[in-house]
C-alpha cells in the first residue's frame, strides 16, 4: 500500500478507471440468461462489447510497463532492481488472483467464507500477471523492437499451434473447446486444478496471443515516450488503431474472431479499438479540460485491482436474502428482466466505487 504516488498521466488512470468499471459491470450482472447479449461474452465465434473489456486491461498493461520502467530507468534504477519488482508484483497479482478465484461465498451465508474443493489456477489476475511479467521482460532488454517482434514472433507461432498441432484423437486446426490447441494445453496443465468448466479462457492453453495485447500497449507506451507534441501522438495511436482494426478484419477471413481461443484476428482487432480508445481519452483528458465526469474513472483507476477484487464480495453480498426478499428481486419487480440484471450490476459498481473513493481520500493505493 503507497500513501502517496508521483506524477501520472490522467487519461490512462481514467483510461483504466473505465475499463475496470465495465468489467465489473459484466461480472456482476443480476441475471446473466437475461441480460443484454452485448454485456455477455461470445459464446464461441464473434465478439460482444463485454469481449473488449479483458484485452483492453491488457493494452492499459503495456502501456504502463513503458511509463514506468523507463522512468525508473531514467531515475537510475539498475535492471536487477527492476527484475526484482516485476517479480514480486507478479506474484502478488498471481497469488490474489487464486485467493479470490478460490473462494465461495454462500448467498444465505455471508459474511462466511470458505475455500473451494479446487485451486483455481487459472484466472483473470493469474493471466495478468503471466502476460505482464513476460511483457516486462521483452521491454526491459529488447525496447520497442523487442516487443514489435513478440508481437509477429508470437502470433506466427501461435497460429501454427493452432492450425498445425496435432491434437490427440482430433488431428490438426479444428477450432472446437474439445479439440483445438489451447483446449488440449489447458486439460493437461489444469486437469484437477480449476473448478470443472468445459473450457477455461483463461487457462495457459492461449497465453501467447494473450502476451501480445500486452505488447501492443507497449508499443503505444513507446509513442508517448518518443513524441513530445499531443496532435502527433494522437494521430499515431489513431492511425495504429485503424491499421490494427482493418488487419484483424482482413485475417478474421481464414482465424475466427474468438476470445476464448484469443485467436490473432482476435488480439490486433482489440489492440487496434484500446488504440482508438485510448487516443479518444488521452485527446479529452490530457488535451482538452476533462469534466466532471473523469474524476470517478480517474478514482477507480487508480485502485484498479482493489475494485476488481472488492466487486466479488460485494456482488455476493447484495444477493443475500434478507426479510423475505433480495436486492435482485427487488429491481426484477421494477424494471425489466435485462435492464433489471444490469441494474444491480451498477448497484454493485456504485458500492465498489464507494469503497475506491474512500481509499482515494485516505490517500491509500493499492500496488503489488
Amino acid at each position: 500500500m503507497s500513501i502517496a504516488r508521483s506524477e501520472r498521466l490522467r487519461s490512462l488512470d481514467v483510461f483504466r478507471g473505465a475499463t475496470i468499471a465495465a468489467m465489473v459491470v459484466v461480472n456482476s450482472l443480476g441475471a446473466p440468461a437475461v441480460s443484454h447479449p452485448q454485456l455477455l461474452h461470445a459464446a464461441w465465434n464473434g465478439w460482444t462489447f463485454a469481449d473488449t473489456i479483458y484485452p483492453f486491461f491488457l493494452f492499459i498493461v503495456g502501456v504502463s510497463i513503458t511509463l514506468s520502467t523507463s522512468s525508473r530507468l531514467e531515475r537510475g534504477a539498475d535492471r536487477t532492481s527492476l527484475v526484482l519488482h516485476a517479480l514480486r508484483r507478479s506474484l502478488l497479482l498471481f497469488a490474489a488472483g487464486v485467493f479470490i478465484d478460490c473462494l465461495v461465498f454462500p448467498y444465505r451465508e455471508f459474511p462466511y467464507f470458505a475455500f473451494g474443493d479446487h485451486l483455481q489456477l487459472a484466472g483473470v489476475l493469474q493471466k495478468i500477471a503471466v502476460c505482464y511479467l513476460v511483457a516486462f521482460f521483452v521491454y526491459l532488454w529488447a525496447d520497442w523492437r523487442g516487443a514489435l517482434a513478440g508481437i509477429v514472433g508470437l502470433n506466427l507461432v501461435y497460429l501454427a499451434l493452432l492450425y498445425l498441432f496435432p491434437v490427440p484423437g482430433c488431428g490438426a486446426g479444428v477450432l472446437t473447446p474439445e479439440c483445438s490447441f489451447p483446449g488440449f494445453v489447458n486439460n493437461l496443465l489444469l486437469d484437477g486444478y480449476t473448478s470443472g468448466a468445459a473450457f477455461e479462457p483463461d487457462g495457459p492453453g492461449s497465453v501467447l496471443p494473450a502476451i501480445t495485447s500486452v505488447l501492443f500497449g507497449v508499443l503505444a507506451g513507446g509513442i508517448l515516450r518518443a513524441e513530445p507534441g499531443h496532435g502527433k501522438r494522437i494521430r499515431l495511436l489513431l492511425g495504429g488503431g485503424l491499421g490494427l482494426v482493418a488487419a484483424g478484419m482482413l485475417l478474421s477471413h481464414w482465424v475466427p474472431f474468438n476470445k476464448q481461443l484469443w485467436t490473432p484476428s482476435y488480439a490486433s482487432l482489440m489492440a487496434g479499438l484500446a488504440s482508438i480508445a485510448f487516443a479518444t481519452c488521452y485527446w479529452a483528458v490530457d488535451v482538452r479540460q476533462p469534466g466532471p465526469w473523469s474524476k470517478p474513472l480517474e478514482i477507480l483507476g487508480l485502485n484498479a485491482v482493489a475494485a476488481y477484487l472488492a466487486s466479488r464480495p460485494v456482488d455476493h453480498a447484495l444477493r443475500v436474502h434478507a426479510f423475505g426478499t433480495s436486492i435482485p428481486e427487488i429491481l426484477q419487480r421494477l424494471a425489466s428482466p435485462a435492464m433489471a440484471s444490469l441494474l444491480f450490476a451498477i448497484v454493485v459498481l456504485g458500492v465498489v466505487y464507494l469503497g475506491a473513493w474512500f481509499m482515494y481520500r485516505r490517500r491509500w493505493f493499492l500496488k503489488f
